[in-house]
């Protein structure tokens, strides 16, 4: 049975763009900006990226995540596809699974893993965990 390994926590602050209806449901771009804090580094490195959500019929939102945690020589960059789901109190459950890349040889290993998100985004506000699926 696999089992989750902490990667990393991320806040960071949320914008909005609203693109407009699609053919496949309303368009919205979630820019976002913050800090990850996790075991495989120390302090905190800073995060950066946008979410391109469409909001289905259910209301949930289909997410397609492009982002990098850290800059210059260690940065990771990483892509999520998911599920938010909308809550009553207009806060979100984003779901995401997670693939990485990086160039960097001591964060290669990255390269090869495959993470799982959760969080909570709120008020321009966004948290989320992310861990790696180890077999």
């Amino acid at each position: 049975m696999p089992s989750l390994e902490k990667f990393c926590s991320i806040t960071a602050d949320m914008g909005m763009t609203i693109i407009g209806n699609g053919p496949s449901g309303m368009r919205i771009d979630f820019p976002f900006e913050g800090v990850a804090t996790g075991p495989h580094w120390e302090g905190e490195r800073p995060v950066k990226g946008i979410d391109y959500s469409t909001v289905r019929a259910d209301g949930n939102m289909d997410l397609d995540i492009h982002a990098t945690i850290g800059e210059k020589r260690e940065t990771v960059s990483y892509r999520g596809i998911g599920v938010s789901i909308a809550n009553a109190d207009k806060s979100a459950e984003p779901r995401e699974l997670i693939t990485f890349h990086t160039g960097n040889e001591d964060l290669a290993w990255l390269n090869s893993e495959i993470g799982v998100a959760v969080g909570k985004g709120e008020a321009g506000k966004l948290l989320v965990e992310v861990y790696l699926v180890k077999p």
